[in-house]
């Protein structure tokens, strides 16, 4: 079993760009399982109703407008996300040719760009990472060539590590992660909280602060793994990694354990100088 999972590892690695493809996929499919599975939300009253929901991106379009008007049709909204699930199964699989990919990645990346008026309240991080992932592993594969894959998994690669430390930097301004306040105000709320964390929080200040200063300095320095060839870059991605399985866990933020996850393999391969393409 151990030597399967080594194995497994080895040539999730190996093949940064595919890894990413099959990963961010699964959030694609999961998403999309999720909002064909909760139509009470885009139901008259509901948290996506359209009649309200229609003016909050707006557009001096016409035809964008009635394009938006079309795919807010329910059964349409439906048949885009089957389609989904099924372009996101076509990238999980990894025999697959590159055209294919290609045309796959495309997709998922566009519908998602159709499809977001329609659900503009519900979508969070894990949306953003899985559409930068896409669309950059389509272009990669629409140059046909190692040199424009391999582009791709360093720009994956690169987002993913901005995108650490820009969370970071934008939480030292505010006082309450200084103070190590903000997880127990999180672990309060209905949306995001779990009462028993909440509590043990509450009873340990101090064990409180110290995570929130654990977190900040982890995005903060995330950056600097790149150093000295990425000589910690595994320990990095662990840590980061079991930080997204908490969260999952504690804030049900499941989906962002597939997306980040799936960029992992570029981030290394990035701080390596080893971004093969695949």
């Amino acid at each position: 079993m151990l030597e399967w999972l080594s194995r497994a590892f080895e040539s999730a690695f190996d093949r940064p760009l595919q890894t990413a493809e099959q990963l961010s996929a699964a959030t694609h499919m999961l998403s999309s399982l999720e909002y064909l599975g909760s139509r009470a939300d885009r139901a008259p009253g509901g948290l996506n109703d359209w009649s309200h929901t229609r003016t909050q991106i707006p557009t001096k379009s016409r035809a964008l407008q009635t394009v938006r008007d079309v795919v807010a049709r329910e059964p349409m909204t439906q048949a885009l996300h089957a389609s989904r699930v099924v372009a996101a199964a076509a990238l999980i699989v990894p025999v697959t040719g590159n055209k294919t990919r290609l045309l796959a990645n495309a997709y998922l990346a566009a519908s998602q760009l159709v499809l977001y008026p329609r659900h503009f309240f519900g979508t969070d991080g894990s949306d953003q990472v899985s559409f930068l992932v896409q669309s950059a592993a389509a272009l990669g594969r629409l140059g046909g060539t190692d040199n424009s894959r391999t582009a791709a998994v360093q720009f994956i690669g690169a987002q993913t590590v901005l995108s650490y430390g820009a969370s970071g930097w934008a939480k030292l301004p505010g006082s309450a992660w200084r103070s190590g306040d903000a997880l127990a105000k999180i672990m309060r709320t209905r949306t995001y909280g779990d009462e028993n964390v909440f509590r043990m929080l509450d009873r340990f200040p101090a064990g409180s602060r110290l995570v929130c200063h654990i977190v900040l300095a982890l995005e903060c320095g995330f950056p600097l793994l790149l150093l000295h060839k990425g000589r910690y870059i595994d320990a990095g991605l662990v840590i980061m990694g079991s930080f997204h399985l908490i969260n999952a866990r504690f804030m049900g933020l499941s989906r962002f354990v597939w997306a980040f996850t799936s960029t992992y393999p570029a981030v290394r391969a990035l701080a390596k100088g080893t971004a093969a393409a695949a």
